[in-house]
């Protein structure tokens, strides 16, 4: 089961993050478990990318994840997961950049 975050998300960002139009740019989220997930960019900063997601079922915080971004590949570790008022979730990430498998 995922755990929303008690933090203000602006509190918890260490680098400017650049906002996005949603439904302009879009990662693959790649979860052990589930089938790679399509989810349209909200913001981006250099160590990490928030994204909305329809589902965040075997999703949770602390979770690691492989996203595939603007041709790149990055390891990826949940930070926290916040409803939205449409149903769906905005999930942020920390990153780093990796080789391609």
């Amino acid at each position: 089961m995922f755990h929303f975050c008690d933090t203000n998300v602006d509190d918890l960002r260490s680098w400017t993050r650049y906002a996005k139009e949603r439904g302009t740019d879009v990662a693959l989220v790649f979860h052990p478990q589930c089938e790679p997930i399509l989810a349209d960019v909200h913001d981006e900063s250099l160590t990490g990318i928030g994204l909305y997601l329809d589902d965040i079922e075997n999703l949770d915080v602390e979770q690691d994840v492989e996203i595939i971004y603007d041709n790149e590949f990055f390891r990826a570790h949940v930070c926290h997961v916040a409803a939205q008022q449409d149903g769906g979730y905005l999930v942020g990430f920390d990153c780093d950049r990796a080789e391609r498998p």
